[in-house]
């Protein structure tokens, strides 16, 4: 599968997760766009959010483990690659059992 098509199937996948918020949701399909993470700046002009509306939904990804952190000057939020994946098998999961019926 060439990167495009999973990246869009990533996206797909966090867009039809029942476990997340919309906010959380918006969080997961920015990150997906970057290799290396993104700061809080960086988020917060993507979103147009405050840091505080931000930081709410940022703070419970990291609390159940979607996303991780780690300093290089500022915090860089990335995907946990791990979850990602646990998203999208029960994403294709779902629409296989979708098919089925």
């Amino acid at each position: 599968m060439t990167s495009l098509k999973k990246d869009m199937e990533l996206k797909r996948a966090i867009a039809s997760s029942n476990l997340l918020s919309k906010g959380q949701k918006k969080i997961l399909e920015h990150l997906s766009g970057f290799d290396h993470g993104a700061s809080m700046s960086e988020l917060m002009e993507l979103m147009n959010l405050s840091k505080q509306a931000l930081y709410f939904n940022v703070k419970k990804l990291l609390d159940r483990g979607f996303i991780s952190r780690k300093k290089i000057l500022v915090y860089v939020y990335q995907l946990n690659d791990q979850k990602m994946s646990e998203i999208v098998t029960t994403y294709k999961q779902f629409k296989a059992a979708r098919r089925k019926m």
